[in-house]
């Protein structure tokens, strides 16, 4: 496959460079947000060679490709340009109002808007995320073979690790600005001002603090999630009105002035303080699910998993809640349980396709897939096997629900962040000895579930053909 060629082709079939806003990419997929996306042709974006399915979710069009998405996502950053906002934007009302939330003003904030904001602000920082889980994992696994805790080489791995989920303020600054539709670098700084080891000393001596006579609540923002995407929010109204009332001449230096200088002080001295308290109450919810019916949310996220990452909405509802829990207890079971299971039951039910199938063509993707979605990405298995021959769904959902199960009778936790599958399962390592053991059982039955159902279910080969021709 030729990703350059691929990255043009999808560029045009989405209404060509001109059309594009803005356009990002997860583990699988480009996400493009068009300018109008009744110019995008789904249809062939489906067909060209290289691509698994394309759709519309929310205002995203999303292009399903691979694990191989960052080669192609490179491509088309080189005809599109990178998704950054201006850092000096000059835009007119009317520009204005077509970016970020004055969008939502104008057209009112729907679920599914809501839900696509949330995907394009933490879609870009799944990477970083992952990156430091998977140096938490490494670190662990080294410890078993013999690193002491309290030597030198420890202690730098460990803050390396941690550096990703402490400064996650920033990133996320970065990326709502985006978002938003403001400066991603001004927007970067105020997450600074969050984290600032003044701001921390202030929070750590626990004394009154006030600001020209208003009072300041001090709160710890590292690790945090909706304190900086809800400033970022704030300073995108407020940047348009700096540039609306800083005069041409002196705009360049007034603008970010006003910017910089409004928004961080009512982020330390009203918004962070109401985004700590929303994310309070949500740990607080999550934490009350996870001490009186720890069975609910695994079960449910190993059923409906796969119907999630199909319409690719997974981004959108687990990562914010996932951080507010490990932030609170040190351990998640939002997302890595259930979700450990859900791949697991995919990858058996579409390795056992490969057995019930008899053209090479389907055995070969069948198996191919499944080993692919052994390792935690599920969407080629999804895409080109289980919806596309529709009882391997349903076994995977079975299996996902049981291997959920499972893990909410047994409180199965993650303790770091990566994509659930096999190479991250030292991610379920911590605290607790005994609960990496209790990750490797929910592997397994998830896995073994659906392998079965999927061989007794089987699979209609000729209607599937026909359903696609």
């Amino acid at each position: 496959m030729d990703n350059v060629q691929l990255a043009k082709d999808c560029v045009r079939l989405v209404g060509g460079k001109d059309n594009v806003a803005t356009v990002t990419h997860c583990f699988t997929r480009l996400r493009f947000q068009l300018k109008d996306k009744s110019k995008a042709d789904l249809e062939a974006l489906k067909e060209l060679d290289g691509t698994l399915d394309a759709l519309e979710v929310g205002d995203q069009t999303q292009v399903i490709i691979g694990p191989q998405v960052n080669e192609v996502f490179k491509e088309v950053e080189k005809v599109v340009g990178k998704s950054v906002a201006d850092p000096t934007p000059v835009k007119d009302d009317a520009a204005a109002a077509a970016d970020g939330a004055a969008d939502a003003d104008k057209k009112g904030l729907s679920v599914g808007k809501l839900l696509d904001i949330v995907t394009g602000i933490f879609a870009p920082v799944i990477t970083a995320i992952t990156a430091g889980g998977m140096v938490k994992a490494a670190l662990l696994i080294m410890g078993l073979f013999g690193l002491p805790t309290d030597s030198q080489e420890y202690y730098i791995l460990n803050f390396i690790a941690d550096s990703v989920f402490y400064f996650l303020p920033i990133l996320l600054a970065f990326s709502s600005a985006n978002k938003f539709g403001c400066n991603p670098y001004i927007a970067a700084i105020v997450g600074g001002v969050l984290l600032h080891p003044n701001w921390t000393a202030l929070v750590t001596a626990n004394e009154p603090v006030s600001f020209f006579g208003l009072p300041v609540t001090l709160y710890n923002y590292s690790s945090s999630v909706l304190p900086i995407i809800l400033t970022v929010l704030f300073m995108s109204f407020v940047e348009r009105f700096a540039e609306k009332v800083s005069p041409n001449v002196v705009k360049a230096v007034l603008q970010p002035l006003l910017t910089l200088g409004i928004t961080a002080p009512v982020a330390l001295i009203v918004i962070g303080p109401l985004g700590s308290i929303i994310g309070g109450f949500l740990a607080s919810v999550l934490s009350f699910l996870d001490t009186n019916v720890p069975v609910l949310v695994p079960t449910i996220v190993g059923a409906v998993c796969p119907l999630l990452v199909f319409a690719g909405m997974h981004l959108a509802i687990f990562p914010s809640l996932q951080t507010i829990q490990v932030a609170a207890q040190g351990y998640e079971t939002v997302c890595g349980p259930g979700m450990l299971a859900a791949n697991m039951a995919v990858a058996g039910a579409t390795l056992a396709t490969a057995f019930r199938v008899k053209k090479p063509k389907n055995r070969e993707m069948s198996i191919s897939t499944g080993i692919t979605a052994l390792c935690g990405i599920t969407e080629p298995a999804l895409y080109g096997v289980v919806f596309k021959f529709h009882k391997p769904l349903v076994a995977g959902m079975i299996g996902g629900a049981v291997g959920g199960l499972f893990a909410g009778i047994t409180h199965l936790k993650r303790y770091a962040f990566a994509t659930p599958g096999i190479p991250a399962l030292p991610t379920f390592m911590g605290d607790d000895p005994n609960n990496i053991f209790l990750a490797i059982a929910t592997v397994a039955i998830a896995f073994v579930v659906a392998f079965v159902v999927s061989l007794v279910l089987g699979v209609d080969e000729d209607g599937a053909a026909k359903q696609s021709a």
